[in-house]
């Protein structure tokens, strides 16, 4: 009964263990699944407009030109004030949310990252329910449609165990590119610049006069997020095949999003476990089953030499009663009548 409770327990131990190792790697799956098919969405929900003229390209971007040139003088951190404070029923904030929102789901287009293998989809703001599960525009910077005296800022989460998202975006180094596909264009900018700072400084941020600008946002060091990490690039000329060489070499392979490796290493450790476990039960089981033989052994000695003086009183008794019947077998000696005891002769 006590082993079987040993197994059952160890049985539930296991899973919960299994469990807890598995949900980065199926989370992340699922997210990146999910992302997947907003992104498709879109592209689709984008052409079809695009062949049914049901979508206006030209107006969405004068829409978007305009209220980036409305921005100027763009000033952060009082940008982030703005965002902060400005309420959903505010007319600021429903002519943000009208721009660059063909589809009405508040999905701008989308950021990718060669050499990471990022794609996420831009909402607009940067709301808890937006970072967690793609990235966000960061209400006061520019939209992300280019253009002179313009910056824009996307943040997205690092470290989520749900979601890669930005978690390797420290793996970018200046020279590397990231895009925007918004509507249907493509914009893509070359990593000048890559700053790690504190919290509240914000001044790289600001429009730079004559710049096409974007930085790509997230916190820093992973799992402490004391910092903010700030990857900058410049707008170049976007260029596909360019592109198809930024991979992330072997050797600066990311352990931080590469949930199956960390699965088959826990995989790994514990049938090492498991077999340790297997092992040391088998060595107690032999020692057990050998000091058992060993008393019984013992014990087998210690009976023998208490029967042997058993043995001996039964052979003296049976000695003895031998004796006794050969001396009744013999008899008692006749005792022979004396002289004159005899009767009297007759007169």
């Amino acid at each position: 009964m006590k082993k079987n409770l040993t197994t059952i327990l160890f049985s539930i131990v296991f899973l919960a263990g299994l469990s807890l190792l598995l949900y980065p790697l199926v989370a992340n799956e699922w997210n990146t699944y999910r992302q997947s098919k907003l992104l498709s969405s879109y592209s689709d929900a984008i052409a079809g407009a695009a062949d049914g003229d049901t979508i206006d390209f030209e107006q969405e971007l004068q829409t978007a030109y305009a209220y980036n040139d409305a921005l100027l003088p763009s000033i952060l951190p009082d940008s982030f004030a703005v965002a902060d404070v400005r309420g959903e029923e505010s007319e600021a904030f429903k002519e943000y949310m009208a721009c660059l929102n063909p589809l009405g789901d508040g999905m701008m287009g989308s950021v990718e990252i060669p050499k990471i293998n990022v794609s996420l989809p831009i909402y607009h703001t940067t709301s808890d329910d937006v970072l967690q599960h793609s990235a966000g525009h960061l209400e006061g910077s520019s939209l992300p449609v280019g253009g002179e005296s313009t910056h824009s800022v996307i943040s997205a989460h690092r470290g989520l165990p749900s979601a890669s998202l930005f978690t390797d975006l420290d793996k970018l180094e200046v020279g590397d590119h990231f895009l925007f596909h918004i509507l249907d264009e493509t914009l893509s900018y070359e990593v000048d610049q890559i700053l790690v700072v504190e919290p509240n400084e914000v001044d790289s941020l600001g429009v730079v006069d004559g710049e096409d600008l974007a930085t790509l946002f997230t916190c820093t060091p992973y799992g402490v997020n004391s910092q903010r990490l700030m990857v900058r690039g410049h707008r170049v000329p976007y260029v596909e095949a360019e592109l198809s060489d930024e991979k992330l070499p072997l050797s600066n392979m990311s352990l931080h999003t590469n949930y199956l490796l960390w699965v088959v290493v826990g995989l790994s450790v514990t049938g090492v476990f498991i077999l340790l476990l297997v092992y040391r039960d088998r060595k107690l089981q032999k020692a057990a089953a050998a000091q058992k033989a060993a008393v019984a052994q013992e014990a087998d000695a210690d009976g023998g030499e208490t029967e042997m003086p058993e043995q001996a009183k039964e052979s003296e008794a049976t000695e003895e009663a031998e004796a006794v019947e050969r001396l009744d077998a013999v008899g008692e000696p006749e005792i022979a009548d004396e002289p004159g005891t005899g009767q009297e002769d007759e007169v």
